[in-house]
């Protein structure tokens, strides 16, 4: 049984070992039931043709891209049904088990309902690190558990992950042995060393740091017994459904991107946030240019741009930053044909462009998918895409799950909690402010103590008059406080380093305790544990 907390607002738990699923696995036969009702009313119509025949369109050329992508890495394909696709996805990174959990999750949802599973890979992503955090037990350096960041690769420049190739091959393959130095000191073997190994296999035919562990990973899956299909989001969008959805986009500009920042307004609102960065910016408008979520760059270049577009006519101008690119036809009903074919000629002259995080899921869930699962961050601002489903699409939004766990390194934590603290806390306040109530009869009962106390309850019972008169009795309660810790000094003393203790202990399990390693950290058998409870 799977040790299951389900919260609103969406948390991840702390329980070791624990999950968060929302809804319930019990209620995805009926969830998906519903979004194929919502997606397949009648009357939703895109550039002349109606949503239902565009999913069907969707869905083949994406199963027909991600056969493709796997056959061409040599890779096996999985048995799939001709039920409900399911879908996630995420970063090509070394993310911790909590994300790693949908993709057993998807292959278990496609087994149970006979339908397919798909990962998407989040490759028109820049990678904000190549490096990994690990932790690094005390030592004569450091006396308490500490985060020792350890380079995996050699930080060139920021890129997509689709374009972005190993620099350094020897600090790249030594990876393992330098985060074992770090490790040594614990009582546990992590997978990482097998699981580089087989990065290191993939390096023969990839350059790309995101495909080498993608591959690896997909490996390991296999050999646990999840096997679904995967496809990079840079393919999902050179596919001709793709384009006809920015298509549409497109020729509703002007619309979109009013709704699109109503929507952000109104989350922020909601959740009260001030920042104008959270959830996402606005868009920008520029004269008549219009930003697009989009990003966009040309093939070689470091760094993406925002897409920036506005209709003269019957064309459409589109450019990034100061650099103006083709110009394409205004997409007009019935006949759009003619703007998709522009749009792909694009990638073809190098032009590309990619989705962003919310127009990812917005496309994902309008014609792809049945049921998207996923974590608890891309839940939260996928109610963004839910206002943009009913604003823009006019559609009652499809359900989506959220999942995620918890799962902690086998690691010795300090027997201490936050009460723990809280409560020393109190105690040496208590002694500060209050010393009469911590001495003992005997203490009482020396010389001048029990004159002192009553010193101290007189001053407490007046009521001065002046600013001056109550500015004394404060200066006089602090002198008598002074005075009746003088014999409690050793217990003061003993419950503030107590109190210290406690803090750094408690600082200590916060490196302990993270749930955000890297999954390779972690030793095969927990891992696998973990993960595989959904098979």
């Amino acid at each position: 049984m799977l040790p299951v907390t389900a919260t609103r607002p969406l948390r991840a738990p702390a329980q070791d070992g624990a999950f968060v699923v929302e809804p319930p696995l019990a209620r995805v036969e009926q969830i998906v039931r519903d979004n194929y009702q919502r997606l397949t009313r009648p009357g939703v119509f895109l550039l002349g043709k109606s949503l239902s025949e565009l999913r069907t369109q969707a869905r083949a050329q994406l199963l027909a891209s991600s056969r493709a992508y796997m056959s061409e890495r040599g890779e096996p394909l999985p048995e799939s049904g001709g039920g409900p696709l399911f879908m996630a996805g995420h970063q090509p990174e070394l993310f911790h088990p909590g994300v790693w959990v949908k993709n057993y999750a998807l292959s278990e949802l496609a087994c149970r309902y006979q339908g397919v599973a798909v990962n998407l890979i989040v490759d028109n992503d820049t990678a904000k690190s190549k490096s990994l955090r690990v932790p690094a037990p005390p030592s004569a350096a450091y006396r308490w558990p500490h985060l020792q960041t350890i380079p995996f690769d050699h930080w060139v420049a920021e890129k997509p992950f689709e374009e972005l190739a190993v620099a350094d091959e020897g600090l790249f393959a030594s990876f393992p042995e330098r985060v074992g130095s770090v490790l040594r000191g614990w009582d546990y073997q992590p997978i990482l060393p097998d699981f580089w190994d087989e990065v290191l296999n993939h390096a023969r035919s990839t350059p790309l740091l995101g495909e080498r562990f993608t591959a690896a990973r997909r490996s390991l899956e296999r050999r646990w017994g999840c096997h679904n299909l995967e496809i990079p989001v840079s393919r999902v969008c050179q596919m001709p459904s793709f384009a006809w959805f920015i298509c549409h986009l497109l020729a509703n500009l002007e619309r979109f991107h009013a709704l699109y920042n109503e929507s952000v307004h109104a989350y922020r609102r909601d959740h009260r946030l001030r920042s104008r960065n959270h959830p996402v910016p606005d868009l920008a408008l520029e004269g008549a240019w219009r930003e697009v979520p989009l990003w966009a760059w040309r093939t070689g270049q470091s760094r993406r741009g925002r897409l920036m577009a506005q209709v003269i006519g019957d064309q459409v101008h589109i450019r990034v930053g100061d650099q103006e690119w083709p110009t394409l036809p205004l997409a007009a009903e019935p006949n759009p044909e003619r703007t998709i074919a522009a749009w792909q000629q694009l990638e073809i002259h190098g032009f590309k462009i990619r989705s962003r995080a919310l127009t990812n899921t917005l496309f994902a869930r309008l014609f792809l998918c049945d049921l998207f699962v996923h974590g608890i961050g891309g839940g939260k601002y996928d109610e963004l895409t839910d206002q943009l489903l009913n604003r823009f699409y006019g559609l009652e939004p499809p359900g989506f799950m959220v999942l995620s766990g918890t799962l902690l390194l086998p690691l010795p934590a300090y027997p201490v909690t936050k009460a723990t603290v809280q409560h020393l806390r109190r105690q040496w306040r208590d002694l500060h402010y209050n010393p009469q109530r911590h001495l003992s009869t005997e203490l009482a009962a020396g010389d001048g103590v029990a004159d002192l106390a009553a010193q101290k309850e007189k001053c407490i019972i007046q009521s001065p008059a002046t600013p001056t008169e109550r500015r004394n009795r404060f200066e006089h309660i602090r002198t008598l406080n002074r005075l009746l810790r003088s014999p409690l000094h050793e217990q003061e003393q003993a419950i503030r380093a107590a109190l210290d203790l406690a803090r750094e202990e408690l600082q200590g399990n916060t490196v302990l305790q993270r749930r955000d390693f890297a999954f390779c950290l972690y030793p095969e058998e927990k891992l696998r544990r973990f993960c595989t409870q959904f098979l």
